[in-house]
């Protein structure tokens, strides 16, 4: 038998074609929004026209900073969308403010810059979510979801790299084309993709009652911060290579993912250990010898740190909270994460090398953090 005098394998091969529809428009959108958010904020003052007499270390890092409370702010929020009103809705939003920003990327105004870099934040925090769990609604019905999930988390790790070495290429008139570009696809998704699921309303407190995520959360944030802030701080000091060794470690993302249940530790007492072990090697980053290698270490460490937080964090809840836990992971970390940043700006901008050496004591110091949680894994 079949639906409207269509047989069942056709209708089977309908959905997957459907699916893969999905699977591959988001990814479209991911890639805007993520050249956007990341990109962007690392080379803003190449693409925009601020006219500034010197770019110390803080003005490299505050537009990364705003970025990261835009995508902090709207973390909850987008749970609260796409849960009443579906996925698609906050992915349009996600792209609509994206494409705003993009738009108007071209202004020389300093503090309008900041806001656009503020839209681009909440651009990502309103897409990541509801188009990954989009996605695995449409393969969920062939058993595929673990498949899925790795090839968006590559995608997601491949364009950490790619969008900051792409924005080589961007200059202002590229960017008001990607913001056209984001807001079509915008109205396009909105207009041609069915909801594939939509997570029934569960309150937010039932993961704000954990303390251990809470903890958690906290404990990520300083290297989260840390690891954000460098992007464009080692971009002034080494150019893309810095770049491309702090983010290509992330391609190993999915490689760990895939085989996450293989390894048997005790991933608390291995957070803290890795957390000291980065606070280490972020010590020496104000040493010019040791910049040309030190990056890729520090994103090793950094790419491990952050698969065992969502692994752990994960783990201590149901997994219909998996959402909510992770939406409110990002957002203390993100919150906390910017203030660290800025932070970390100002004492290398006016202690040098000694600014390093207290940003690395920082991430140590969060580490002990786990020391004092009650996971029991």
């Amino acid at each position: 038998m079949g639906v409207n005098n269509r047989p069942i394998e056709e209708l089977d091969a309908l959905v997957i074609k459907r699916a893969y529809y999905v699977l591959g428009i988001s990814i479209a959108g991911l890639s805007l929004v993520m050249i956007n958010w990341l990109g962007l904020s690392v080379m803003m003052y190449n693409v925009m026209t601020i006219k500034k007499i010197a770019l110390n270390a803080v003005y490299y890092v505050v537009p990364m900073a705003t970025a990261m409370i835009g995508f902090a702010a709207t973390q909850l929020p987008a749970t609260f969308l796409f849960s009443r009103l579906g996925n698609r809705v906050s992915m349009f939003l996600g792209l609509l403010f994206n494409g705003i920003s993009l738009v108007f990327s071209t202004t020389n105004s300093y503090y309008t810059a900041l806001f656009l870099r503020f839209l681009a934040g909440m651009g990502l925090g309103l897409y990541l979510i509801p188009s990954l769990l989009l996605i695995l609604g449409w393969w969920s019905i062939r058993g595929l979801t673990r498949w899925v999930q790795v090839v968006y988390l590559s995608s997601i790790t491949m364009l950490m790299l790619l969008s900051s070495l792409m924005s080589i290429w961007v200059t202002q008139s590229v960017a008001v084309y990607l913001g056209l570009v984001s807001i079509a696809l915008a109205i396009l998704i909105l207009l041609t993709m069915k909801d594939a699921v939509i997570i029934k309303s569960v309150s937010i407190m039932a993961v704000m009652n954990n303390p251990d995520v809470l903890m958690l959360s906290i404990a990520f944030s300083i290297p989260w911060g840390t690891y954000l802030g460098m992007l464009p701080l080692t971009l002034n000091v080494s150019n893309y290579l810095g770049i491309v060794e702090l983010t290509i470690p992330l391609a190993l993302t999915p490689l760990f993912y895939r085989f996450r249940h293989s390894l048997k530790i005790e991933r608390r007492r291995v957070l803290l250990y890795l957390t000291m072990a980065l606070g280490v090697v972020v010590m020496p980053m104000g040493l010019t010898k040791v910049q040309l290698f030190i990056p890729v270490v520090i994103g090793f460490i950094f790419t491990v740190i952050l698969l065992l937080t969502l692994y752990l964090v994960h783990d201590l809840v149901s997994p219909i909270l998996i959402a909510q836990s992770t939406s409110y992971l990002f957002t203390v970390s993100s919150i906390i994460g910017s203030i660290m940043s800025m932070f970390m700006g100002y004492v290398i901008q006016y202690l040098g090398i000694l600014g390093w050496i207290i940003t690395g004591i920082l991430i140590m110091t969060s580490s002990l953090i786990y020391r004092i949680l009650k996971i029991t894994l």
